[in-house]
């Protein structure tokens, strides 16, 4: 029923986590060496990869390397259009900016792995509250929240251990009634996508189970079926074009 899970090979190291900040000038390797010395988030004192001027500075936590990227006075890390992101109060309005938080080459392969995850998240928290950060982006589920909300939601997850799935995805409406997700892709190359005769008001509590399941059971090449927590039996297929996993009645 699936495939090895991971995206297609040779996907150049992306700006996916960001740091984002309602100020400018952005910080510079001095703040962030001043915030995190000897702070318990990182191994050691913050590393400058080269000339601090370029806005780059080797971060680690647990043995694990991060580069940290967009540093005044060097070039911005870009903001993208995030779309229908719910984004929480003054975040994403004019003004703002933001570092990357980059998963470092020798990682970069486990980067969808939950340890690489918690990790990485877990670091943007420690060096974004030390920095006065507004918030973080996860861009490949169009995620945007503040930082309160995102020490709670580390906090459980560390008390926890299942998949953080409100940090990792979105689930929007669309126009013919369906449930979609946006930030499976990143896991298993296809996204979720509830149909209308399931979507109700608690579409969001299913499609976050069924989120967590297809995270684990990675791509679906063939259709098979689940049961939902009240009993009833789903259906789940690829859709013609691969490139979702359709819930139905089944």
């Amino acid at each position: 029923m699936s495939d090895q899970l991971g995206s297609p090979e040779g996907e150049a190291i992306a700006d996916d986590l960001l740091i984002l900040f309602q100020r400018n000038p952005r910080p510079t390797f001095e703040q962030v060496r001043d915030a995190c010395d000897g702070a318990d988030i990182i191994d050691a004192a913050p590393k400058p990869l080269a000339d601090p001027s370029r806005g780059v500075v080797e971060l680690r936590r647990s043995g694990l390397t991060f580069d940290l990227v967009g540093l005044g006075p060097g070039p911005a890390a870009p903001i993208p259009d995030l779309g229908g992101a719910e984004i929480e109060g003054a975040i994403g309005q004019d003004g703002t900016c933001a570092l990357s938080l980059r998963v470092g080459p020798h990682i970069a392969a486990g980067r969808h792995t939950l340890a690489i995850l918690r990790a990485w998240f877990t670091l943007a928290q420690g060096v974004g509250q030390r920095l006065g950060a507004e918030g973080i982006c996860w861009v490949p589920g169009g995620v945007v929240i503040g930082m309160e909300s995102l020490t709670r939601q580390i906090d459980s997850w560390e008390a926890r251990g299942d998949v953080p799935v409100s940090l990792l995805a979105s689930f929007r409406s669309t126009i013919d009634g369906a449930l979609q997700s946006h930030g499976l892709h990143y896991f298993t190359s296809q996204e979720l996508r509830i149909e209308p005769p399931l979507v109700r008001a608690e579409g969001n509590a299913l499609a976050r189970l069924l989120f967590t399941h297809l995270f684990y059971a990675g791509k679906q090449t063939q259709s098979g079926q689940l049961t939902a927590p009240d009993g009833h039996p789903l259906r789940i297929e690829p859709s013609a074009d691969g490139r979702y996993v359709r819930v139905t009645p089944g």
